[in-house]
């Protein structure tokens, strides 16, 4: 899981214990007890946000292919789809995982029907209705009709009004888009008569029945009356459901969900680990366009990323337009819209079906294209009368992406990927899908392989253009691989911060809807009141669990750092390493052996032949009487020299790295220590906080055992001296010998251009002093890479002894025990201890959404003596 969204894991399973826990007050009043499942329900769907991987949308036109492309990828022909006509008439999520080392083939193992909630299917008829009214307006309605149509608007009562409408005035409205609307509510209506126990819950299902439940099919009237009433069949709380129940409730379905496992042969999802493939229904599918168009909306505000499928045999449509605009709508729960920056990130681009563009004459294409000497750039590609298609695709996949942004664009084939899959093996057999492929075009179809020879001409004429993967690519497997590749490679680089705004949004609405249901609690038991004793406790609680998150934004995830601190700790290490290396004692030898005219002076070391020499010279000497007061030099006196060889730097260059290693460490942990002390002053504020309510519940009395505990293990884990011991524990980095050696920047079997050995006839200038001041800089240079390499993996582990001392504390604050530890025996006045079990309202009082890491300071500052 994302680290940035297990603090939402925390909250979401707090409020669903508090929800479990919680007693029961009035049974028969319903509204509230409406509201109490309904924001069970959107608890439970936002921690499946929470906890799933990145969920990935494939939308587009109806019959653009999406069911039969992501079958192909997956490698499992047949999994979605049935026929070649228009079919998905539900949203379907395929989760996606890696398969266990072993599994020759890809698998499914889990297929469920997840069905509206209430609210969502008051929503949906709401939504079927204001279309009614705009397509009346337009379709020239009787004004005493359309003043019905306008009363008959569903609320808590129910629809029956609309419903009452559309039986007498829907079927025979001359308009076909009112008509077609008043069908589709009556057929919601009728299914909920049928499946009002349904709504809201989640069954599992056979295989014949995931492809019944993916597209809308009327029932006829013999297949139903049999449903929950039928002899051996399911109940409404068990986890299947009767064949004839399913089919008749079909409107009311919200979405399907598969799981597969598919082997790296076929997906290598490599770190990804997993993903979700969600299949969209075609906008403009007969019989279902304004229901599809509402489910469309309420899932594709929960994806993270969007994939859409143009179909190369027509070109692009509308649609694809219409899924993108959906990303930029704000949510009907307010939540906020994505940002440009998130919509830049989350679009992809395929065009689908590419082996059937329409092509008049692939012979003609081929001469035009191949066999002639003039340069093929993607300007004469796309300008030919026969790649018009084409071009419409690549002008609206640009088109679709803000301005500015460009990504590669995948063109597909399911047809042609499937037969790459049978003759690589992965396939047993090939799949008969040619029911299923839709009816090629006016042309005829190209061959895959001069696709492959375009994309090499272009290659060599025009490099750089996207268009040479995408064509060698569809050549190679029918772009199928280079889709896989696309989709993971996105989901690596941008999952995590998709998912965790994602999150992020939907929690604003969860968390406007744990409000809203206090509110509605508190009105419904006005009589229950808490003293100030308890306002202090809870408030304390939320400020200590603020404090918690805090903490490990700025500690553990670094993300409450200065974003400079990376930068000036490099430039610390660049200029540590140049005065460590500069302090060497063989630069002085070397700067020493220094003339006049800055060239190194090279002594030669002395030999036998030498030391025979000088004492012939010394006999010399004496016998013309010169300098006979001064002893002769010593016989073999060897003469001072210079390093010779890099080998004799190594021995320095190690005890440097030593030094350097220990310095960061020092500096790392200062740093860490400097971000603890931005929360100091809140630490020992609540930590006396704490000490005092410990205080007074022991002047009451009322200190049990079991929240004594608790107390004392917040007062004790709100200590700053708890965490510096912590950092403080956290050893030196030890030193690889071996890493230091291959980091040396010099070869020890070299020497150096002063080193006597080398010919005379060398270059003078490789003997001047600027050769070891280039030497110098390659030896720092090498140093810092060597503990710049080690940096992130130590400040992990400062993160991590922070995250141990941080975790102790939030186990105790954020357990959900400890509100009915703390809370529960101190309501109202006299009352014995522990005798009020803590109601609703109090429980989701103390859990609190979880703030954004830049709110935590601001909400930490609050908490100091004297802050407003």
């Amino acid at each position: 899981m994302d680290p940035s969204t297990d603090g939402y894991e925390q909250w979401a399973l707090g409020m669903l214990e508090a929800l479990e826990r919680a007693p029961t007050h009035d049974t028969e009043n319903t509204e509230l007890t409406a509201r109490r499942e309904e924001f069970r329900a959107t608890v439970a769907q936002f921690l499946g946000e929470v906890r799933d991987p990145l969920t990935i949308g494939v939308v587009g036109e109806y019959s653009s292919g999406k069911s039969l492309l992501i079958e192909s990828l997956l490698g499992m022909p047949g999994l979605l789809s049935v026929s070649h006509a228009p079919t998905t008439g539900n949203v379907t999520a395929i989760r996606v995982d890696q398969a266990r080392d072993g599994e020759p083939a890809p698998s499914l193992w889990e297929r469920g029907v997840v069905y509206c909630t209430p609210t969502e299917t008051a929503e949906l008829m709401a939504h079927l209705h204001g279309r009614m009214g705009k397509f009346a307006a337009l379709e020239g309605l009787a004004e005493r009709d359309v003043d019905a149509l306008r009363t008959a608007r569903p609320d808590r009562e129910g629809w029956q009004p609309l419903v009452d409408w559309c039986r007498r005035h829907g079927r025979s409205a001359q308009g076909s888009k009112l008509s077609a609307a008043a069908t589709e509510a009556l057929l919601v209506a009728d299914a909920h008569k049928e499946g009002a126990a349904l709504l809201g819950r989640r069954y599992d299902l056979s295989d014949a029945q995931a492809k019944l439940a993916m597209s809308l099919k009327d029932v006829p009237p013999e297949e139903k009356g049999g449903g929950w009433d039928r002899q051996g069949t399911a109940d409404p709380e068990g986890g299947s459901i009767p064949d004839d129940v399913l089919a008749a409730c079909v409107p009311l379905i919200r979405k399907i969900e598969l799981r597969v496992r598919v082997p790296r042969h076929i997906w290598d999802l490599a770190d990804v680990g997993a993903l979700t493939l969600m299949d969209f229904p075609g906008l403009n599918a007969s019989g279902s366009s304004v229901r599809d168009r509402f489910l469309s909306r309420r899932e594709l505000r929960d994806i993270h990323t969007v994939l859409i499928l143009m179909n190369a045999q027509r070109g692009p449509t509308a649609g694809e337009q219409d899924f993108f605009d959906m990303l930029r709508e704000p949510t009907a729960d307010g939540r906020e819209r994505r940002s440009d920056e998130e919509l830049r990130e989350s679009i992809l681009v395929a065009g689908g079906r590419f082996d059937q563009l329409p092509v008049d004459d692939p012979a003609a294409l081929r001469a035009a294209l191949l066999n002639t000497p003039e340069r093929l750039t993607e300007r004469r590609l796309l300008g030919h009368r026969d790649t018009a298609v084409l071009k419409r695709v690549v002008e609206a996949a640009q088109s679709l992406l803000p301005a500015g942004q460009h990504k590669q664009l995948v063109l597909a084939s399911p047809m042609v990927g499937l037969a790459a899959l049978h003759a690589s093996g992965a396939l047993g057999a090939v799949p008969d899908v040619s029911s299923r492929a839709r009816p090629q075009a006016a042309g005829q179809s190209v061959p895959p392989g001069m696709w492959a020879q375009v994309a090499d001409r272009l290659a060599a004429d025009a490099p750089g253009s996207p268009l040479i993967v995408a064509l060698r690519e569809f050549a190679r497997d029918g772009g199928l691989g280079l889709l896989r590749r696309e989709l993971t490679g996105h989901a690596r680089a941008h999952g995590g911060r998709l998912k965790s705004g994602s999150v992020r949004r939907r929690a604003g609405a969860v968390e406007r809807m744990r409000l809203a249901l206090i509110a509605a609690e508190r009105s419904a038991h006005p009589e229950i009141e808490y003293p100030p004793a308890y306002q202090e406790i809870q408030r304390t609680l939320h400020e200590t669990r603020l404090l918690f998150a805090g903490l490990r934004e700025t500690l553990v995830l670094g993300r409450g750092a200065n974003g400079t601190q990376g930068d000036e700790l490099r430039q610390y290490l660049v200029d540590e390493a140049a005065a460590a290396v500069a302090a060497w004692p063989q630069w002085k030898e070397l700067f020493a052996a220094v003339d006049r005219d800055r060239h190194l002076v090279v002594a030669p070391s002395a030999t036998e032949e030498d030391a025979d020499f000088d004492m012939r010279v010394q006999e010399e000497l004496a016998l013309l009487g010169l300098f006979a007061e001064e002893p002769a030099a010593s016989e073999g006196e060897p003469r001072q020299t210079i390093p010779g060889g890099p080998g004799e730097l190594l021995a320095s260059f190690r005890a440097s790295h030593e030094v350097l290693l220990d310095l960061v460490h020092d500096r790392i942990r200062a740093a860490y220590e400097e971000r603890l002390d931005q929360y100091a002053g809140v630490l020992d504020d609540l930590r006396e906080r704490w000490i005092a309510i410990a205080a007074e519940e022991q002047r009451r009395g009322t200190l049990s055992g079991a929240r004594r505990g608790r107390l004392g293990a917040l007062i004790m884990t709100i200590n700053a001296e708890e965490f510096r011991t912590r950092l403080r524990e956290t050893a030196v980095p030890e030193q690889d010998s071996g890493a230091v050696e291959s980091g040396f920047p010099l070869r020890p079997d070299r020497l150096f251009p002063w080193h006597p050995e080398q010919p005379e006839d060398r270059d003078p200038l490789e003997r001047h002093v600027a050769h070891v001041v280039r030497m110098r800089r390659e030896l720092v240079a090498a140093l810092v890479d060597l503990v710049h390499g080690r940096l992130a993996a130590h400040q992990t582990q400062f993160a991590q002894q922070a995250g141990r001392a941080l975790a102790v504390g939030e186990r105790y604050a954020n357990a959900t025990d400890t509100p009915e530890l703390l809370l529960s025996g101190i309501r109202g006045e006299g009352a014995a201890p522990g005798a009020a079990p803590l109601d609703l309202a109090a429980r989701l009082e103390a859990t609190p959404a979880p703030k954004p890491p830049s709110t935590h300071r601001a909400a930490h500052a609050s908490t100091r003596p004297g802050a407003p």
